[in-house]
């Protein structure tokens, strides 16, 4: 529970510092907060989705055999760590805050268009 509280804190904290940023700028409409909303996410959902795609091990091979092609040349056999493990369970805290500020710009757009 902890663990999904963390990055609800942060995904709110963004939206009010989204709404703050747009009462100082003076354009307080819901599309212009669905624009903000929705490109203050995109970076988090971005990072979520490649390391979602980076966790299924779908690189893995590829990594592995360029892994080898370059450390041909050494003597001495380099360890590595593959890309399934980089970012293992990781990739949630990332897609959260992206639904929520993706979220909040999908409601500011359908109240625009109200």
């Amino acid at each position: 529970m902890k663990n999904r509280l963390f990055p609800i804190g942060i995904g709110g904290g963004l939206l009010v510092i989204v709404v703050i940023y747009s009462i100082i700028q003076g354009t307080v409409s819901p599309l212009a907060l669905s624009n903000r909303f929705f490109l203050t996410g995109l970076p988090f959902f971005i990072i979520g989705i490649l390391l979602w795609i980076f966790s299924s091990g779908f690189f893995d091979h590829f990594q592995h055999s360029m892994h080898q092609a370059f450390s041909r040349k050494q003597k001495k056999k380099s360890e590595f760590q593959s890309l399934s493990h980089v970012g293992q369970g990781r990739y949630s805290f990332w897609l959260i805050i992206a639904a929520i500020l993706i979220g909040a710009s999908i409601i500011c757009a359908l109240l625009t268009i109200i």
